[in-house]
């Protein structure tokens, strides 16, 4: 074996192992045991089912080193070609399956997400991280009740993690608050940061708590008060409160760090009575997320609104890539087309 070739496989073992920790961090399953992360020394044949071969490793090395240095840099279209590429050259590798999914659910293509996360569960069913990642796409698509019955198998094998304890508390909100509440807590006994504070208070919000709502609140801001989901929370505070102005400035501070929350400016916008600027704003975030349909049928919706039926077809023909039978799609498109006939 060549030294340039040894090197390569030698990068891309640790590219994808930082990579993988990433997928972690997002996930939190309890870490593997490291006597089944080797290869045993003595059966060659597993190289194979690890999908890494000689004369794809230096190839493949170089695209796990492309999806480590997007995701770093948020471009997430970048990392999803990359980490496509990527598993698409060693497709026996899980891991990197794991990581296509995990950078195409950051990018909002969440289609490709689901797809990356079950051929990487095919070849590890019982990996946590997988179950976990496929779990997180799945409330991603507003499809809970498959997120929750995944994290239920997650939390049974390890009932520690963090961040499936928080996601599984988020689903519980609407149905279960007091179920909710539970969850938070116990991960917040296992680690208390902001993102837990913030789900708490929600909770509280929904039983109809106001002075735990506020404490947790409060601590969330007190723990974390540049974050940009902090700066949105509170963004939600001002709006459910009727302060919308207030609400406005503060997601316009966050949207320059985190342009997820150009939709909730959006949506500010339109309950503020400014519906130029809810359209501007959810169109910024339908060009930015393209992949999401729920963005796209916003953002067309506000279109709609304010006239602009042209701009708001092609974001109805985004969302209808996704969902050709949605109903929102076709109440969008009625809409549009009796405003059209009235002008």
């Amino acid at each position: 074996m060549g030294r340039k070739t040894f090197i390569a496989l030698l990068f891309l073992f640790a590219a994808t192992s930082y990579l993988v920790a990433q997928t972690f961090e997002v996930n939190q399953p309890a870490p593997a045991k490291k006597g089944k992360q080797k290869a045993a020394p003595k059966k060659p044949a597993e190289e194979g089912a690890s999908g890494i071969g000689w004369g794809s490793g230096i190839e493949t090395a170089r695209e796990a080193r492309a999806v480590q240095q997007a995701l770093a840099k948020s471009d997430y279209k970048a990392a999803i070609a990359s980490a496509n590429r990527a598993a698409n050259a060693a497709p026996q590798n899980a891991d990197l399956w794991f990581l296509l999914g995990y950078a195409a659910r950051l990018g909002g293509d969440y289609n490709l997400s689901l797809q990356g996360y079950q051929r990487g569960l095919a070849r590890k069913p019982s990996s946590i991280q997988g179950l976990s990642g496929e779990a997180q796409t799945y409330a991603k698509m507003g499809r809970d009740a498959e997120a929750q019955d995944l994290l239920k198998k997650v939390l049974a094998a390890n009932p520690k993690s963090v961040t499936d304890l928080q996601l599984a508390g988020e689903l519980a909100m609407n149905s279960d608050p007091n179920t909710a509440l539970d969850l938070l807590k116990r991960a917040d006994s296992l680690k208390a940061d902001a993102r837990t504070d913030l789900l708490i208070a929600r909770a509280y919000q929904k039983l109809n708590q106001p002075a735990g709502y506020k404490e947790y609140l409060n601590k969330a801001q007190n723990r974390a008060p540049n974050d940009s989901n902090v700066m949105r929370a509170f963004a939600a505070f001002y709006r459910d409160t009727g302060n919308y102005n207030e609400s406005i400035a503060a997601l316009q501070k966050v949207v320059r760090r985190n342009p997820e929350a150009l939709s909730d400016l959006g949506y500010t916008y339109g309950l503020a009575g400014k519906k130029k600027e809810s359209a501007e704003a959810y169109s910024q975030a339908a060009n930015k997320f393209p992949k999401q349909a729920g963005t796209q049928l916003s953002a067309a919706q506000a279109l709609v609104n304010v006239g602009q039926f042209g701009p708001a077809e092609n974001f109805l023909k985004r969302a209808e890539a996704s969902d050709a039978n949605g109903y929102r799609l076709h109440a969008i498109r009625k809409d549009r087309f009796i405003r059209f006939r009235c002008t």
